[in-house]
Order: C-alpha cells, then structure tokens, then sequence
C-alpha cells in the first residue's frame, strides 16, 4: 500500500457539511434525543438497582459493608426506575409518531 504523499496540494478537501447537518434543529427533535437518552438512563439505573439488591441480599450477612441501610435504598431504585422508563418509551413512540405523521 502506498504511503500517504506529505505534498499538501495532494491532500484531500476537507468534507463540506451534508444538508442534514446544516438544518437547525425542531422541538420535537431535541425532545426525542432527550427521551431516549432518559429511556437509555432508566434502564441502566434499574438494571443496577436489580445488581445492588442481589448484592446485599446475598452479602448481608458476611460483609458489613453491605449490611450498611444505605443498601436498602436500592429496592427503590427498579421500582422507580422501570415505570419511568416505560412512561419515557411511550413518550418517546408518541413523539415519533407525531413526527413522521406530519411530514407525511
């Protein structure tokens, strides 16, 4: 393979900007970027609430770091975190409906 020339009239042109990335952005599209993320976070926060709670269920009695109450509080956290994820997909499925049905 050829080595790349140091001549910098044989280098290539910087790309120019597509169309999709020079349009300013909607509402609507910040507010899907902004649900999904939200959606994405939920997730991972309950996935890790389940990972807490087998942990000090499992290690409460032999480690005492894990006795400790603040361990308690990752019962809470699936419990608030899933429902929020689901109003957030829901939220998110709406918006995006709403989106393609008016460019239609």
């Amino acid at each position: 393979m050829p080595k790349a020339s140091k001549n910098p009239t044989q280098r290539p042109k910087p790309r120019e900007r597509s169309a999709a990335a020079a349009e300013p952005r909607t509402g609507r599209d910040v507010a899907e970027r902004i649900l999904s993320v939200a959606v994405v976070a939920f997730v991972a926060l309950a996935v890790l609430g389940f990972g807490a709670t087998m942990a000090h269920l499992g290690l409460r009695d032999t480690v005492p770091f894990f006795a400790s109450s603040l361990w308690q509080f990752s019962y809470w956290l699936p419990l608030v975190a899933l429902p929020l994820a689901i109003v957030c997909l829901v939220a998110l499925v709406a918006v995006s409906a709403a989106g393609k049905a008016r460019r239609r």
